[in-house]
């Protein structure tokens, strides 16, 4: 997994260090308890982990006693602040487009979590899925989200926008008064598979009322190449892991091949891997264990399918491996899967 997986865009944590002080909050012993550098943060490029962010809450409702202030300092929020990807989403046509671009650009703002538009029926669906593992307690970070969402939502058409449900992938708190305030009128699921935003789909076609269309090329344009900066590779690791997946199409990707791709040798393409602590074979065994999983769920593909697509000669070879990673065959994986 790529390193803006477990990071934020330094000036999101520039505005929730801002909104903690205005709400009298002692920021800078905050910063040094956690020791988190607040220059870093007034850098427009940096990112900041994941671990890091927790952290920071963690020591702010710590400091206020607050166990919501994700959802008070979230409310506060101007959501036209929150960069590049706002300029792209207050410029699009209408909301589901506006909608869309959020999904494109989650990663700008916060790569720990995904977010997607599921459209079914009458009903739209803005979901939040954690993809890092370094997120290890999501209830902070999903309340932002969700309602910092809100908000943008609201603010773009002009209008409030009701929600049917909105689900939280974590147990129901002691107290959810402050979730019933804020989110009056809809329905609250707590312990759900993920979290998210139902509504009704006819919002989607609502018009965004700061919509310009030579605005909207000119930040997406821009929008395009930070995230292709973003997810460049950063390590050796990284740039090996992007080339064996790019090669993983029915034949299993040897070094050699790999090497010769990076432009290095096998004995230098080892020798710096050595230094980050990994080998060639564990980096193939984690693309082909995230791959084995993501068709797995999807559920479109035979095992035999994608036994061959991660060149094993056969499926018992491929079962055996997936056991391996997992403590399941893939059979089980998938029924697991499909009863969650």
């Amino acid at each position: 997994m790529t390193q803006e997986a477990h990071s934020l865009s330094a000036p999101s944590v520039g505005l929730l260090l801002h909104v903690l002080r205005q709400q009298g909050q002692d920021v800078d012993a905050t910063c040094q308890q956690i020791g988190l550098n607040q220059r870093l943060v007034q850098d427009v490029n940096a990112r900041i982990s994941v671990e890091l962010v927790q952290e920071l809450w963690n020591a702010s409702i710590a400091a206020t006693q607050d166990p919501d202030l994700a959802l008070h300092v979230a409310e506060t929020i101007n959501p036209t602040a929150m960069g590049t990807i706002a300029y792209v989403m207050m410029n699009a046509a209408t909301l589901q487009e506006s909608l869309q671009k959020l999904c494109k650009y989650q990663d700008i703002v916060c790569g720990a979590i995904q977010t997607s538009l599921e459209v079914q029926g009458q009903q739209a669906f803005v979901k939040l899925q954690v993809v890092s593992p370094a997120l290890q307690n999501p209830r902070n970070a999903v309340d932002s989200e969700l309602v910092i969402y809100k908000n943008a939502f609201a603010a773009l058409v002009g209008q409030p926008v009701h929600f049917q449900q909105v689900l939280f992938a974590y147990s129901r708190p002691d107290s959810i008064k402050e979730y019933e305030r804020i989110f009056a009128g809809a329905e609250l699921v707590f312990g759900a598979a993920c979290s998210g935003l139902v509504f009704d789909a006819a919002y989607l076609k609502l018009p965004v009322v700061s919509a310009n269309p030579e605005l909207n090329q000119l930040f997406e344009k821009y929008a395009d190449e930070y995230l292709q900066k973003l997810h460049e590779p950063k390590t050796m690791q990284e740039r090996v892991q992007r080339e064996i997946a790019r090669l993983l199409k029915g034949e299993e990707p040897g070094i050699n091949t790999v090497s010769r791709n990076l432009a290095m040798s096998v004995r230098s393409l080892q020798t710096k891997l050595k230094e980050e602590g990994v080998t060639y074979q564990t980096l193939l065994d984690e693309v082909r264990k995230e791959i084995a999983v993501k068709h797995l769920q999807d559920n479109q593909s035979t095992i035999s399918d994608i036994a061959y697509l991660l060149g094993f000669a056969e499926p018992s070879v491929f079962s055996r491996s997936f056991k391996k990673w997992t403590g399941m065959p893939p059979a089980a994986y998938r029924q697991s899967m499909a009863a969650a």
